[in-house]
């Protein structure tokens, strides 16, 4: 019988989450969907509560620290902006992102990770839009609105297709571009 790693567990966890919620995700269906024994479960976590906060480490660092640090490797608001929508697109799963959020509504566990990681999501955001603005209050007010059209187009059932959404996308970016340019300050 072959041996499973983590993120085997994991994606697993992650299929369960999508189509039963987090009620479902117990070590008596991971095993059962996996074709696998409890002590295979416990040779990788130590408990239920275990497994939790790595499946949410894990999905951490796949949703944000990834992204972010190639993101960060483009110097222009373009760039950045440009990176950061093809890696969501490939990285991003609607269907984990709500059932987490889901999750995160009835779990203390899953609703910190989710809370720090919209924070990260946001402060991510800020520092790009940084870069088109000096306006701190434009740049809060452009990061959240950005976030809340991405966090809402899969929220929505059925979820946004993506060529709406980018289409979306594009008309708010260039509301932004408007909004900033006709609210920079006056030259005397």
């Amino acid at each position: 019988m072959k041996k499973l790693n983590k993120a085997a567990w994991f994606e697993q966890g992650f299929n369960i989450l999508k189509t039963s919620g987090a009620a479902s995700l117990t070590i008596e269906n991971l095993t059962t969907k996996l074709n696998k024994t409890k002590g295979s479960f416990y040779h990788h976590f130590k408990s239920r509560n275990d497994y939790f906060e790595k499946l949410l480490e894990f999905w951490e660092k796949k949703q944000t620290f990834d992204i972010f640090e190639i993101s960060k490797q483009k110097k222009t608001f373009k760039g950045i902006n440009a990176t950061l929508l093809k890696l969501s697109k490939e990285n991003m799963d609607p269907g984990i992102e709500v059932a987490i959020r889901a999750w995160a509504l009835r779990d203390p566990l899953a609703r910190t990770f989710q809370e720090r990681i919209d924070n990260q999501r946001i402060g991510f955001l800020r520092g790009m839009f940084s870069l088109m603005t000096d306006d701190p209050e434009q740049v809060k007010m452009i990061s959240l609105i950005r976030y809340c059209l991405y966090i809402g187009s899969h929220q929505i059932i059925p979820a946004i297709d993506e060529k709406i959404y980018r289409k979306n996308l594009d008309a708010l970016m260039e509301m932004f571009e408007t909004y900033i340019e006709m609210n920079k300050p006056k030259e005397i």
